[in-house]
């Protein structure tokens, strides 16, 4: 449905202007730069959001595709199942959603992951084209796909909770308080239940020198360098970011749902005035036919 697509583009640069600033505390907190208050200085040197805020064309460029392919095949997909309005329906359908969209989520968040992370050493221009651009002219075509298993991995799984867990809180209450309120911890949930996959793909994107052979070897040498702590590095930066970027998403969404709806309504209402208008004319014009006859 189009509506599918409009509403998940709208919620998702919603959620992403919402929570980016700690996304990239995340990004950097995992990557071994420090603690949350280390990093979080350094981001806000120079008292503004400028650091914070570096890599958001990235996401914000494939928020379209990303949201058309995730809203689009979780509502066709639920919409096909025997039975969708059930609980399992939403989970297999979320499930399809993630497994989709990590094609086009892998490269984006690499682009972002590694412009967040810039240094001298990696010149890696803003901007979601430039960026891409740049990995496949240093890389080729493999390095912009880098981590695409294990964003698979970490997806598909997610989704299905995210998906199934929204719903499952705003099934008889889908005020403006509580869709934001689901909307927030049915993406903090799914983030911590699948928190060390982020890890590892953090730490396997934002990768340039060759350390990492593959995600395994990543986590491999991650725990046998930094411990089993490092799987949960920045888990409350995230938290905090899932509350309020999927908030904020499923706060748009919803919106875009209603004002669609009420423009059709009123759009359908127009019409039907059109309609009865026209046959009362019809009706008059007939009225004095028979008159003059």
């Amino acid at each position: 449905m189009a509506l599918d697509f409009v509403a998940g583009c709208i919620g998702g640069c919603a959620g992403i202007i919402a929570g980016h600033p700690l996304d990239t505390l995340k990004v950097h907190v995992q990557s071994g730069r420090g603690s949350p208050l280390e990093c979080t200085k350094a981001l806000l040197k120079g008292g503004t959001l400028a650091s914070a805020y570096r890599g958001v064309r990235a996401p914000l460029g494939g928020v379209a595709g990303l949201n058309a392919i995730v809203f689009g095949a979780y509502g066709n997909t639920r919409r096909s199942l025997p039975n969708p309005d059930s609980l399992t329906s939403h989970v297999v359908a979320g499930g399809v959603g993630g497994l989709l969209q990590s094609f086009i989520c892998a490269p984006v968040e690499l682009v972002k992951t590694r412009q967040q992370l810039a240094r001298a050493a990696d010149p890696i221009p803003d901007g979601a084209i430039a960026g891409a651009r740049y990995v496949l002219k240093t890389g080729g075509f493999k390095a912009l796909f880098r981590g695409l298993g294990i964003t698979m991995i970490r997806d598909s799984p997610a989704f299905a909770v995210y998906f199934a867990a929204y719903e499952a809180m705003t099934r008889d209450d889908k005020s403006a308080a509580k869709v934001f309120t689901a909307g927030g911890l049915a993406g903090a949930v799914s983030w911590i239940m699948l928190y060390p996959v982020d890890v590892i793909k953090s730490r396997f994107q934002g990768d340039v020198v060759g350390k990492y052979s593959s995600s395994w070897d990543c986590f491999v040498k991650s725990v046998r360098c930094d411990g089993w702590r490092c799987m949960g590095r920045g888990l409350v930066a995230v938290t905090v970011r899932a509350f309020i970027s999927n908030g904020a998403c499923f706060s748009a969404v919803v919106w875009t749902e209603r004002a669609w709806q009420h423009c059709s309504s009123d759009l359908s209402l127009h019409t039907l005035v059109q309609a009865a208008s026209v046959i009362a004319d019809t009706g008059q014009d007939n009225k004095e036919r028979s008159f003059d006859l």
